[in-house]
C-alpha cells in the first residue's frame, strides 16, 4: 500500500494522477456534447424542414416557369404560322399586283391606239 502511495507521488508516474482527470473532464465534455447535440439535433432538424419548404417553393416557382415558357412557346408557335400565312398572302397580293400591272400597260397601249 505505501509502494501504491509513493508510486502516486513519484514524478515517473504522473501520467496516473492526469489520466482520472482526463477521464472526468472527458465525461463533462460528452455530456456537454450530448446536451449541445439535443440542441444541434432540433436547430439541424428545424434547418432541415426550413430547407425542404424552400425546396418546395424552388419546385413549384420551377413549375410555374415551365408552364409559363411551355404558353410562350405555344404563342410563338402560332405566330410563326400566322406570320406563314400572311406570307402567302403576301406572295399572292404581289403576283396579282404583277397581273395588274401587266393588264394596265395592255389597256394603256390600247387606249393609245385608240386615241390615235
Amino acid at each position: 500500500m505505501q509502494n501504491e502511495a509513493v508510486s502516486l507521488l513519484d514524478p515517473g508516474s504522473s501520467y496516473l494522477l492526469q489520466e482520472p482527470s482526463r477521464t472526468v473532464s472527458g465525461r463533462y465534455k460528452r455530456d456537454a456534447n450530448a446536451s449541445g447535440n439535443l440542441v444541434s439535433s432540433s436547430t439541424l432538424e428545424k434547418k432541415i424542414e426550413d430547407l425542404e419548404k424552400e425546396v418546395l417553393r424552388e419546385r413549384q416557382e420551377n413549375l410555374r416557369l415551365v408552364r409559363l415558357m411551355q404558353d410562350k412557346e405555344e404563342m410563338i408557335g402560332k405566330l410563326k404560322e400566322e406570320i406563314d400565312l400572311l406570307n402567302r398572302d403576301l406572295d399572292d397580293i404581289e403576283d396579282e399586283n404583277e397581273q395588274l400591272k401587266q393588264e394596265n400597260k395592255t389597256l394603256l397601249k390600247v387606249v393609245g391606239q385608240l386615241t390615235r
